[in-house]
């Protein structure tokens, strides 16, 4: 698993195929046209101008469902949106971005049922914490990683019973060396050892001891990491 890859979730082979962890609803995506709006956000790479009467959108400008409720509202300068909200055909809030700073944003979003979807913070553009959410608000996954670092400092992954995954979590910021777990259904931990950053290879690789669990909690081995590489096993 690499530790340097922007808005990249762990990979499965994190979890062994015979196990079978609880899973919950991610919910539905959401709509094309309700991701469409992205488009006119410069803030997050959006590149198009929104047209009001021929002329480049100043202000507030409102859209609706075919029936009439809300589906958008924002606020454009020049044609390109600064904060908005859109709107689930239910009436809910979908989605809310705005400025925290002349570099810094955030956006929101939520689940049809009004539980929280996700939340993204950016600086100049870029993501710099993530976390995503099951449709009864469990939190799913959460990454986060310094706003000038190529490197991820958390990578957690959950199960919809709020048990975890897998964890990751930055431990010596000079030597970039970090701490990871891994855990059986139920919460059990199965595996913890540490890892370290190279910046030259923009990759990491595991160092040192790492210890392997049974479901009870026994210590079944330990493996010793050299350059990545299993050095001995006891």
């Amino acid at each position: 698993m690499s530790l340097g890859s922007v808005m990249a979730q762990p990979d499965t082979v994190l979890l062994a195929y015979d196990d079978h962890y609880m899973i919950g609803d991610a919910g539905d995506d959401p709509s094309s046209d309700l991701n469409a709006y992205e488009a006119f956000n410069a803030a997050l790479g959006g590149d198009s101008v929104r047209m009001c009467g021929g002329f480049p959108c100043i202000g507030r400008v409102e859209d609706q469902y075919p029936n009439g409720t809300l589906k958008h509202r924002g606020s454009y300068a020049d044609g390109r949106l600064v904060v908005y909200r859109n709107f689930h055909p239910n009436g809910q809030v979908e989605r809310e971005f705005k400025a925290i700073d002349a570099t810094r944003s955030v956006q929101r979003s939520w689940h049809a049922n009004g539980t929280i979807r996700s939340e993204v913070h950016y600086a100049d553009g870029a993501v710099y914490r993530y976390e995503d959410h099951y449709l009864n608000g469990q939190l799913r996954y959460a990454e986060e990683r310094g706003r000038k670092d190529p490197y991820f400092i958390r990578m957690d992954l959950y199960a919809a019973d709020g048990k975890p995954i897998s964890l990751l979590a930055l431990v010596d910021k000079r030597k970039l060396i970090f701490e990871q777990k891994e855990f059986f259904p139920g919460g059990a931990l199965k595996a913890s050892g540490r890892s370290q950053y190279d910046t030259q290879r923009m990759d990491s690789r595991r160092i040192g001891t790492w210890s392997f669990y049974d479901p009870s909690g026994r210590l079944v081995r330990e493996e010793e990491y050299v350059d990545g590489k299993v050095h001995a096993t006891r």
